[in-house]
């Protein structure tokens, strides 16, 4: 019994030894544990810290992607600029080849129309040749005729007057023949005009005088559609300008055979208004006034920009524009009197019976024209038409023409029923047109009659 204690006893101390050793080996490995926490809390926090690195490495990145997509992109608009060029030089060159088309077909389709205008003018001259003819060879000797005629009929004689009153009838319907062909020959025919172009658009004939081909105006002149002609001296150009109507000149200062000076002041005896500009390498202060002391408009200095060539040849268009303008409105004489056929008349009857028919004539027409325009404002057409026949012979016979004319006209107005009214329309002009031929035909007759010696 005593051994088995013994044995328990010193099994249960077995068991403290070795759990007072696990619990020893327990707290050992519990103490480098504790001990080695602190370590791995600080590690811990050092990994955190390693974020920011990285993310500024990945907004590098980021940013250098995009900044390749920037690249790529910005690389294909330069591409697609430059091919956009290329186009819109192709569509320019394009541009620039149909305007030379145009320049060069309007140079032609002036040069057709200046050969039309000489034409016409050509023409113009032939017929009023022809008029002359016609009042020489014609009605001279026919109003001569009808002149002895009435001499012959105032002579008393009745057979002699039955025969000059059919020859006087005769006459006096070539006579009014004759005038009618004058008439119609005095229509102006009326003249195909262009569209008006702008300032910018006008065509300028330009007379070109330089020395030397380097740098040459010819050019950028005939791009701009303006019609050049090119000299090379001063002789050819001076003769040139004498030649041919030119709307400008531009002459170098230096020429050839004839200083560009003295050709601009040959050119200028000739033609005192064309405007001439020289043109001057390197112009110095003074140049102008000196240039144009000498005869010249202006200086230009060589060479030429294309603003100064731009700004003179609008100043060009705008004084042709003026000239243009104030010949068109320009008032034309009246021609009431044809004073070869009052001279004849003088010539042929004496001044004694021409002053007596002047005098009857002055007195009476007045009152016929009144009766005129009264028949003209009642209507009364077949007596109108009667009175503007005798009164446009009576006229015709003291040369006025105008006046005679014009009631000839009205009388065949007043023989068509639907025109009538136009003519009755017509009844003050022709009122305020005989009242002026009255006062001309009164200063004629003061002028070239002495009426107090002839009616003695």
């Amino acid at each position: 019994m005593n051994k088995t204690l013994f044995h328990r006893e010193r099994a249960r101390s077995g068991i403290a030894s070795r759990l007072r050793i696990a619990a020893a080996a327990g707290s050992a490995c519990i103490a480098p544990a504790a001990s080695a926490l602190p370590q791995q809390l600080s590690l811990t926090a050092t990994q955190v810290s390693l974020y920011w690195p990285a993310g500024l490495g990945a907004a590098l990145l980021l940013a250098g992607g995009i900044a390749i997509l920037l690249r790529i992109r910005l690389g294909r608009t330069i591409e697609d600029s430059d091919n956009l060029a290329e186009s819109l030089r192709a569509d320019n060159k394009s541009v620039y080849r149909q305007l030379q088309s145009y320049g060069s077909e309007l140079s032609v389709r002036e040069r057709e129309l200046g050969e039309a205008r000489e034409t016409i003018a050509r023409q113009q001259r032939e017929k009023t040749d022809l008029q002359a003819v016609i009042d020489q060879r014609l009605r001279r000797p026919l109003d001569a005729v009808h002149s002895t005629l009435n001499l012959l009929a105032r002579s008393g004689d009745r057979d002699s007057a039955q025969l000059v009153g059919i020859a006087q009838r005769q006459l006096q319907s070539g006579l009014q023949s004759l005038d009618e062909i004058q008439r119609l020959g005095e229509l102006e025919a009326a003249e195909p005009k262009l569209p008006t172009d702008s300032p910018d658009s006008t065509s300028l004939s330009i007379l070109l005088v330089e020395a030397s081909a380097e740098g040459s105006l010819i050019e950028p002149l005939e791009t701009r559609g303006h019609r050049v002609q090119r000299e090379t001296n001063g002789i050819d150009g001076a003769e040139a300008a004498l030649r041919h109507n030119f709307d400008l000149i531009l002459m170098d200062s230096r020429l050839p055979l004839l200083d560009g000076v003295e050709a601009a002041g040959r050119i200028r005896r000739g033609n005192p208004d064309q405007p001439i500009f020289a043109m001057v390498a390197g112009p110095q202060p003074g140049d102008k006034e000196r240039y144009q002391a000498r005869g010249l408009t202006g200086v230009l200095a060589r060479p030429v920009s294309d603003y100064q060539l731009q700004q003179l040849l609008k100043w060009t268009v705008r004084r042709l524009h003026r000239t243009t303008t104030s010949r068109e409105q320009r008032p034309r004489p009246t021609r009431l009197l044809n004073n070869s056929t009052l001279l004849r008349q003088r010539d042929t009857l004496g001044h004694l019976q021409f002053a007596e028919l002047l005098s009857d004539r002055i007195a009476t027409l007045p009152k016929k024209i009144t009766a005129l325009t009264s028949a003209l404002t009642g209507r009364h057409w077949i007596d109108a038409e009667k009175l503007a026949q005798a009164l446009g012979a009576s006229a015709g016979e003291i040369g006025l023409e105008a006046i005679a004319a014009r009631l000839q006209a009205l009388a065949s107005r007043l023989a068509i029923d639907s025109e009538r009214e136009y003519g009755r329309h017509q009844r003050t002009e022709l009122l305020n047109l005989m009242r002026a031929s009255i006062q001309q035909l009164k200063a004629w007759r003061d002028k070239n009659l002495n009426s107090e010696w002839a009616l003695q």
